[in-house]
């Protein structure tokens, strides 16, 4: 019996066992997916601290259901270690791990390239790899398979697998979650495809298979590049609707009543968030190898990149409408989470409008019922602060900067002096009406 032969009869018979590198937000709630379903995984995590936590069945991951993680690890089908010389008990390796922008907006690699070394140097012949971290087109053949190779002294596509399958967590998302969200499957080459499928198809209802690990790769940018641009054309279209005394609000609402041919995007202090701020500058960058100048994702990086500028000059319109300067307020910020009702900051705009108005000499301070405390891309550290009737009476402005569902909205417009409201949460007021001033 060859290899192939022998890893599908394991995921046939449920004996295969499938380590997963990175136990975060993509890594752990896939982890519980496949455990669920009888599949045995081993999750590898450089924390040895979160490592131990899910031996414990104790979770760490908002999306994921305690009361699966929990159950998973009693039945011995989920552990976790932070020994990476343990991949050899795996049959599968499935990768997802952090591929951040460094200040240049240039693709941080190292965190894949550390996963490969890692799997390459410990794993058995007849392995199927799949990467799920988001990355540029090419990625998989040119820049996985070679280390691999190179390390483990082995031939892809004779001795193991390779594929990419595109990680598409939303947080918070009540209704599409890792099982139910179709998953699509680029492998390199046919062997690698019936395994991927054979695999995957164990813990998820849907798989779309595409010709290619780097068509699959393009499938991730073109999703989040559309979004980038369509947000930041909506967020340009708002401040020009602004000087225009026009609600942006409701004209979109007016617009998405024609039954086709057009999405509803939502202005905002700016694009949060794991993906959107991220992903399109991978193809930005790879692009440029095939002499190709991707001006639009530039264009709508850059458009981005100005809002929380633009909010703080927002603010202090409201404030000097009250004979105030920026200077010497108290400003409340609420909501420093990317999105509502989750409790995660990264890449929040918030973050950025309230470093950009403490600069100006603002006194700053923020309420989020998610997250107590958070650390900016600047290095500091901000505490939150509790909610109450004296403190919205206390201060100079409070801006809405995420719209959690949880936040009463007219009770805090009554109680306090100024509000701007970035995200559309004081409904009834058209654009202002002297004491809420709207994005």
């Amino acid at each position: 019996m060859n290899y192939k032969e022998q890893i599908l009869q394991k995921i046939n018979n449920n004996t295969v066992v499938v380590g997963i590198i990175g136990l975060g937000y993509v890594g752990l709630p896939l982890a519980v997916a496949f455990a669920k379903n009888g599949i045995t995984v081993l999750g590898f995590e450089k924390s040895e601290s979160k490592a131990a936590m899910i031996n414990e069945g104790k979770n760490y991951v908002s999306d994921v259901n305690s009361q699966e993680l929990s159950l998973a690890v009693q039945n011995k089908k989920l552990s976790a270690t932070a020994n990476f010389t343990r991949i050899k008990e795996c049959d599968a390796v499935i990768i997802c791990v952090p591929t951040p922008l460094d200040k240049f907006k240039k693709p941080d690699m190292s965190y894949i390239e550390a996963a490969c070394i890692d799997t390459a140097k410990n794993m058995k012949p007849g392995t199927f790899i799949s990467l799920e971290s988001t990355t540029y087109p090419t990625t998989t053949e040119e820049f996985m398979k070679p280390i691999i190779e190179r390390e483990s002294g082995l031939k892809e596509g004779v001795d193991f697998w390779l594929c990419f399958s595109p990680e598409r967590v939303d947080p918070g998302n009540k209704k599409y979650n890792t099982e139910n969200t179709p998953k699509v499957i680029g492998a390199l080459g046919q062997d690698a495809k019936e395994i991927a499928l054979a695999l995957y198809g164990k813990a998820i209802k849907h798989l779309y298979p595409v010709s290619s690990p780097r068509a699959a790769e393009m499938v991730k940018i073109l999703e989040n590049t559309y979004r980038l641009v369509n947000i930041s054309l909506i967020n340009e279209l708002a401040l020009l609707a602004g000087k225009m005394n026009i609600n942006i609000w409701e004209v979109i609402e007016a617009a998405k009543t024609k039954p086709f041919g057009f999405q509803a995007f939502y202005p905002g202090p700016g694009i949060g968030g794991h993906c959107i701020p991220l992903d399109p500058f991978y193809l930005e960058y790879i692009a440029k190898g095939f002499n190709f100048d991707l001006s639009m994702i530039e264009t709508a990086g850059r458009i981005n990149n100005l809002q929380p500028y633009r909010m703080m000059n927002k603010i202090s319109y409201a404030l000097n409408r009250y004979s105030k300067p920026l200077r010497g307020s108290k400003i409340l910020f609420l909501g420093v989470a990317y999105k509502p009702d989750i409790d995660d900051p990264r890449e929040s705009p918030a973050l950025l409008v309230m470093h950009e108005v403490a600069k100006k000499g603002a006194i700053v301070l923020y309420h989020d019922p998610y997250i107590p405390e958070v650390v900016d891309d600047y290095g500091k550290k901000w505490e939150g602060v509790e909610l109450s009737d004296s403190l919205l009476e206390e201060v100079d402005c409070v801006v809405f900067t995420t719209n959690h569902s949880c936040f009463d909205v007219e009770h805090i417009v009554e109680k306090t002096k100024l509000v701007v409201d970035l995200r559309n949460a004081v409904k009834r007021v058209h654009i202002e009406d002297g004491k809420v001033f709207k994005l």
